[in-house]
């Protein structure tokens, strides 16, 4: 659970980050398109899309992580049941 913490936090964080860089900006935007400035308003859209997209990527680094990490300790745990009932058949002699 401590090592899947990471890759559980990063899915988690990366979309609220996303949207809260998303809005920031947006405010900027729609004054500059109510003054008129359309140059300004553009930027602050692609910054808004920016923060968007990069939030989006860190939430699919961790969720892709954290299921491949998964699936790892998920095998593992599988062998060591496996290894258990062996050493639990020996011991009594079934």
């Amino acid at each position: 659970d401590k090592d899947l913490a990471t890759s559980k936090t990063l899915g988690k964080m990366g979309p609220m980050l996303g949207l809260m860089g998303t809005l920031i900006p947006m405010g900027p935007a729609l004054v500059g398109l109510s003054t008129g400035d359309i140059a300004s308003m553009a930027y602050n859209m692609q910054v808004a899309f920016a923060t968007t997209v990069v939030g989006l990527f860190a939430a699919a680094i961790g969720f892709i992580t954290g299921q491949v990490k998964q699936r790892w300790y998920l095998k593992d745990m599988t062998d060591l049941e496996f290894v258990a009932e062996l050493l639990n058949e020996k011991r009594t002699g079934a």
